[in-house]
Formats: structure tokens, C-alpha cells, sequence
């Protein structure tokens, strides 16, 4: 049998809590389809290195600088993801870490995606790579031009500040959020501003 190493990640540490199980929904579901394509590569899994809640836009991520670390120091053929978007979602990033895991003379294998080392198959990888990177800077575009017209119609991008709530009304059978100032602390939050400004209190 031969040794592999399983990657697995969630995007945020919600997505690591959420429902009855320990680590969420998620990562078990990863876990168990690594496994699979494990045992059909014959494979025994000797590691496992989980990122919860960490992006995969950064490869600055604690447990996938950790696998890389491991592949210098132990002979692995295979390094399994459920998805290449599970290991990267940056193109540039994505060449970079199948590059260190070629050097150990691993093999990156993804239980969705049909990748190999041939042409045909680098070509592949490099498109479902670019789809990655493409589908998150997407998202992020998108949502940054939400952001921007929920703030011009009076809403936060985020929770309230202290010193405002959150509200929500119906207005024409529509659900609008927008912020009040807090009726308990709003009061106290306009003298701390106005105390600092006179130059007599520290921050």
C-alpha cells in the first residue's frame, strides 16, 4: 500500500461548527469521499491537515503550510483533495503548491476533478484552477456591489456599531434593514467622541 495525505477545508469557522456534528457538515463529507478515492488508489492514509475556516484566496493557511512541511520530511505519493478549490482559489497559488507537491514526487489527486500528469491533464488542472479563481473574484465583486448599495440606502455593510442597532421593517410587503441610534447607549457614545475632541482624555 501506498502512503497518502488528505487536505481538507472550510472556508469560515461557521461552516466548521454548523449542525450536530463536531466539524460541521463539511469537512466529514470531504473526509469520507478522500477516503474513498483512497482506498480505490489502494492507498493508506497516514495524515490528515484540516484548515477551518481559512480561504483558500491566501495560501498563508496554518495547516496547508504544514502538509507542505510534511511532504519534505515523509515519502507520500498521494496528496487528496475533494476539490482543487479546496486547495486553492488563486491561480498563482495553485501552480505554487502543486509545484512543491510534484518536487516531494507526490500526487495531487482530486475526488471530483479527473486530473493526471499527462498534457491533456495539466491543461485541465490549470482550467479548473482559473474557474476557482474566477468564481471567487466573481463573488467578491458581486458582494462588494451589494455592500455599496445597502450603504447607500442607509444600511452597514456590517453589524451596527455600538451606539446603533440593527432594525428591521416591512415596508410595501418588503424586508428592509437599516440602523437607529440605540435609545440606551447612543447618548453615552456622543460624549465619549466629544470628551476626546476637547484633547483632556487619552483614547
Amino acid at each position: 500500500m501506498s502512503n497518502a495525505v488528505l487536505y481538507l477545508r472550510v472556508s469560515t469557522v461557521d461552516q466548521a461548527k454548523r449542525g450536530h456534528e463536531p466539524e460541521g457538515y463539511s469537512i466529514p463529507a470531504q473526509r469520507e469521499a478522500c477516503l474513498r478515492k483512497a482506498r480505490q488508489l489502494e492507498a493508506d492514509v497516514a495524515a490528515e491537515f484540516v484548515d477551518r475556516g481559512e480561504s483558500a484566496r491566501s495560501a498563508n493557511r496554518p495547516e496547508l503550510k504544514r502538509l507542505i512541511a510534511h511532504l519534505a520530511t515523509h515519502q507520500v505519493k498521494f496528496v487528496i483533495v475533494h476539490k482543487l478549490d479546496r486547495l486553492a482559489r488563486n491561480l498563482a497559488d495553485h501552480v505554487e503548491i502543486t509545484m512543491a507537491i510534484r518536487k516531494a514526487g507526490a500526487e495531487l489527486v482530486s475526488v471530483v476533478e479527473s486530473i493526471d500528469d499527462t498534457p491533456l491533464g495539466e491543461y485541465m488542472q490549470t482550467i479548473f484552477a482559473a474557474n476557482a479563481q474566477l468564481y471567487s473574484s466573481n463573488l467578491a465583486q458581486e458582494a462588494k456591489k451589494g455592500l455599496h448599495q445597502k450603504a447607500k440606502l442607509g444600511g452597514t455593510p456590517t453589524r451596527a456599531p455600538l451606539g446603533y442597532l440593527n432594525v428591521r421593517e416591512m415596508i410595501e410587503g418588503r424586508e428592509v434593514r437599516t440602523v437607529r441610534p440605540d435609545p440606551e447607549r447612543a447618548s453615552h457614545i456622543q460624549w465619549a467622541f466629544t470628551a476626546y475632541a476637547t484633547g483632556a482624555y487619552t483614547l
